[in-house]
């Protein structure tokens, strides 16, 4: 296998020269002061002046938390009309039924999902944190029941990704009781949607994306995309590094000349995607149509050598969809915000068991989609999350959180 060349002089770490020093921020309010003086002189105690000035130190710290223990004592009455015994509303902090309140629950999901961290560490955190003593298993019932009251926000969000003018798609390989499953990924700039499906067929990017999408999908060369509606991308970083391992294995004359050609029509297409803002649209149209000319006449080539006729029947099949950032050039020619964005679940397949049950992979793609949407946002994940799984426990039906279909 082909293994990156370490660099003989790496590059220096820090700024470079010339470029102005970043230090934390201090502080401008103060949550408390402690002045420190001295009668005498600490060397030699010696009497000392008055006092000639200060040296003023900041410290930043972390309060020690603890467990708050809340009784909730909801009184019961009798109504004459209805004929049945009516009991007190939920108080705006109190989670029916559940013996951990919203602030742990919120604080798991962020660890788990944002973090990756597994369950034991997270039971660990909170121990040595504030004290609190919880099972593995009662923190994953817990996110498993949250998600079910926050799957109509996701909804919300796969209504904005099916909205969208663009997405991008990866799937990779993910276990559910030790069973090959694989998890999808749907994703743009500000919107994340997450699914683990026990099949990677074509039926489940329909499923995610809809029966009439009219947007521009960017995805890799995997065949189960074709039958998904809407323009299609494909990743040329994807098929870049497959003619680098072929080249790695292949020194003949033939595959070098042609392959030559091919990443000179590939790096040409992705510099003029680069100038269609300077260059005349005429002129950015003329070139465009000359690149798909190129592609075309080196994937309708005669080949004798087993790559180069590999890579002609690949891009044969998908020449229509390996130049559309040229036609819109406002998306990407690559699928690196898919990968990107698929790669805090690889993090956590590999730290963990992934999922122990159907339960657990659906609790999964809820919770990571809403937190990863509201971390491309910007928004506050604990605050937001927070409210809308009380409002949900305590009645709304309705979505609370908003996302825009951007791209």
């Amino acid at each position: 296998m082909y293994k990156r060349q370490r660099k003989s002089h790496p590059k220096t770490p820090g700024q470079k020269a010339g470029h102005v020093g970043v230090t934390r921020k201090r502080p401008q309010e103060f949550d408390f002061v402690v002045t420190q003086t001295l009668q005498a002189c600490p060397t030699c105690d010696h009497k000392l002046s008055r006092s000639q000035g200060v040296v003023k130190h900041t410290q930043e710290d972390i309060v020690p938390a603890q467990v708050k223990v809340t009784c909730y004592m909801k009184h019961r009455y009798y109504c004459k009309q209805c004929k049945a015994m009516k009991t007190a509303l939920a108080a705006a902090e109190e989670i029916p039924h559940s013996y951990l309140g919203p602030n742990i629950l919120i604080q798991t999901a962020i660890l788990k999902y944002s973090h990756g961290l597994p369950f034991n560490k997270i039971v660990e955190v909170f121990e040595g944190l504030c004290g609190l003593k919880v099972s593995e298993g009662a923190l994953a019932q817990c996110l498993q029941r949250m998600s079910e009251w926050l799957q109509v926000e996701e909804e919300e969000i796969l209504k904005a990704i099916r909205e969208s003018p663009n997405i991008h798609m990866d799937e990779t390989g993910w276990n559910v009781s030790g069973t090959k499953h694989w998890l999808w990924a749907a994703v743009n700039k500000k919107l994340a949607h997450y699914r683990v499906s026990v099949s990677r067929g074509a039926s489940v990017a329909k499923a995610i994306v809809g029966e009439n999408y009219q947007g521009i999908i960017s995805a890799d060369f995997y065949a189960a995309y074709n039958r998904v509606s809407g323009r299609k991308q494909r990743c040329l970083v994807h098929l870049l590094r497959t003619m680098r391992e072929y080249r790695m294995r292949d020194n003949t004359l033939e595959f070098i000349k042609h392959e030559k050609r091919l990443k000179r029509i590939v790096e040409d297409s992705i510099r003029l995607q680069k100038r269609h803002l300077i260059l005349n649209q005429k002129i950015y149209k003329r070139r465009v149509k000359r690149i798909k000319e190129r592609l075309f006449a080196w994937s309708s080539g005669d080949y004798e050598n087993e790559n180069l006729k590999r890579l002609s029947k690949r891009l044969l099949r998908f020449w229509s969809q390996t130049l559309t950032f040229l036609d819109h050039p406002e998306i990407s020619y690559h699928n690196n915000l898919a990968e990107r964005m698929i790669r805090q679940n690889v993090i956590i397949r590999k730290r963990s068991f992934q999922n122990r049950s159907q339960a657990g992979a659906k609790a999964h793609g809820t919770n990571m989609s809403l937190i990863q949407t509201l971390k491309l946002q910007g928004r506050d994940i604990f605050t937001e999350m927070k409210s809308a799984y009380l409002s949900h426990r305590q009645g709304i039906q309705s979505p609370v959180l908003h996302f825009a279909s951007v791209g």
